[in-house]
Protein backbone atom coordinates (compact mmCIF):
# COMPACT_ATOMS: atom_id res chain seq x y z
CA UNK A 1 0.00 0.00 0.00
CA UNK A 2 1.23 3.28 -0.79
CA UNK A 3 2.39 5.63 1.90
CA UNK A 4 -0.33 8.43 1.31
CA UNK A 5 -3.17 6.05 1.05
CA UNK A 6 -2.25 5.04 4.09
CA UNK A 7 -1.95 7.94 5.80
CA UNK A 8 -5.72 8.59 4.19
CA UNK A 9 -7.16 5.55 5.65
CA UNK A 10 -5.35 4.54 8.61
CA UNK A 11 -4.65 7.85 10.02
CA UNK A 12 -7.44 9.65 9.25
CA UNK A 13 -6.53 12.44 7.20
CA UNK A 14 -9.20 12.56 4.98
CA UNK A 15 -11.15 13.51 8.14
CA UNK A 16 -9.17 15.70 9.52
CA UNK A 17 -8.60 17.50 6.71
CA UNK A 18 -12.90 17.50 6.02
CA UNK A 19 -13.09 18.87 9.87
CA UNK A 20 -10.43 21.51 9.54
CA UNK A 21 -12.46 22.46 6.12
CA UNK A 22 -15.36 22.66 7.85
CA UNK A 23 -14.32 24.77 10.85
CA UNK A 24 -12.78 27.46 9.09
CA UNK A 25 -15.97 27.26 6.49
CA UNK A 26 -17.94 27.67 9.30
CA UNK A 27 -15.96 30.35 11.14
CA UNK A 28 -15.33 32.59 7.48
CA UNK A 29 -19.64 32.78 7.26
CA UNK A 30 -19.69 33.70 11.20
CA UNK A 31 -17.34 36.63 10.38
CA UNK A 32 -19.27 37.34 7.11
CA UNK A 33 -22.51 37.81 9.09
CA UNK A 34 -20.42 39.73 11.83
CA UNK A 35 -19.71 41.83 9.28
CA UNK A 36 -22.92 42.51 7.38
CA UNK A 37 -25.27 42.59 10.19
CA UNK A 38 -23.25 44.06 13.60
CA UNK A 39 -25.44 41.75 15.47
CA UNK A 40 -23.77 40.58 18.92
CA UNK A 41 -24.95 36.87 18.13
CA UNK A 42 -22.60 36.58 14.84
CA UNK A 43 -19.99 37.97 16.65
CA UNK A 44 -20.03 35.28 19.53
CA UNK A 45 -20.88 32.52 16.78
CA UNK A 46 -17.91 33.52 15.06
CA UNK A 47 -15.56 33.52 18.47
CA UNK A 48 -17.60 29.92 19.13
CA UNK A 49 -16.15 28.64 15.85
CA UNK A 50 -12.59 29.96 16.40
CA UNK A 51 -12.62 28.52 19.37
CA UNK A 52 -13.41 24.50 18.20
CA UNK A 53 -10.79 25.68 15.23
CA UNK A 54 -8.25 25.99 17.75
CA UNK A 55 -8.80 23.47 19.81
CA UNK A 56 -9.32 20.91 16.90
CA UNK A 57 -5.96 22.05 15.49
CA UNK A 58 -4.31 21.76 19.14
CA UNK A 59 -5.78 17.49 18.99
CA UNK A 60 -4.23 17.08 15.57
CA UNK A 61 -0.83 18.67 16.95
CA UNK A 62 -0.51 17.52 20.13
CA UNK A 63 0.71 14.22 19.37
CA UNK A 64 3.69 15.65 17.30
CA UNK A 65 5.13 18.11 19.64
CA UNK A 66 4.10 17.13 23.12
CA UNK A 67 6.85 14.57 24.64
CA UNK A 68 8.51 14.27 27.97
CA UNK A 69 11.12 17.13 27.68
CA UNK A 70 7.92 19.79 26.91
CA UNK A 71 6.42 18.32 29.83
CA UNK A 72 9.33 18.79 31.83
CA UNK A 73 9.54 21.97 30.78
CA UNK A 74 6.03 23.61 31.25
CA UNK A 75 5.93 22.01 34.79
CA UNK A 76 2.65 20.82 36.90
CA UNK A 77 0.99 23.61 35.78
CA UNK A 78 1.10 23.93 32.36
CA UNK A 79 0.29 19.79 32.28
CA UNK A 80 -2.95 20.65 34.45
CA UNK A 81 -3.37 23.29 31.41
CA UNK A 82 -3.04 20.80 28.82
CA UNK A 83 -5.48 18.74 30.22
CA UNK A 84 -8.41 21.15 31.07
CA UNK A 85 -7.64 23.74 28.62
CA UNK A 86 -8.75 21.87 25.53
CA UNK A 87 -12.25 20.22 26.77
CA UNK A 88 -13.29 23.76 28.27
CA UNK A 89 -12.51 25.50 24.62
CA UNK A 90 -14.56 22.76 23.49
CA UNK A 91 -17.59 23.36 25.27
CA UNK A 92 -17.34 27.61 25.10
CA UNK A 93 -16.90 27.03 21.76
CA UNK A 94 -19.81 24.95 21.12
CA UNK A 95 -21.71 27.23 23.14
CA UNK A 96 -20.69 30.13 21.30
CA UNK A 97 -22.00 28.71 18.06
CA UNK A 98 -25.14 27.85 19.43
CA UNK A 99 -25.90 31.14 21.41
CA UNK A 100 -24.82 33.07 18.66
CA UNK A 101 -26.92 31.27 16.46
CA UNK A 102 -29.71 31.98 18.75
CA UNK A 103 -28.99 35.74 19.31
CA UNK A 104 -28.34 36.55 15.27
CA UNK A 105 -31.92 34.35 14.77
CA UNK A 106 -33.18 37.04 18.13
CA UNK A 107 -31.74 39.90 15.54
CA UNK A 108 -33.27 38.87 12.26
CA UNK A 109 -36.55 38.50 13.38
CA UNK A 110 -36.99 41.94 15.51
CA UNK A 111 -35.94 43.66 11.87
CA UNK A 112 -38.26 41.58 9.88
CA UNK A 113 -41.17 42.81 11.99
CA UNK A 114 -40.69 46.21 11.87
Amino acid sequence: MSPLLEAILEKSLLFDSMGLLGLVLLLAAALKLARVHRSWGSTVLALGAASLLCVRLYFLLAPHFMNDDLLLAIGPLGISLTIALPPLMLTFGLGGIVWGLWGHERLLDARTRR
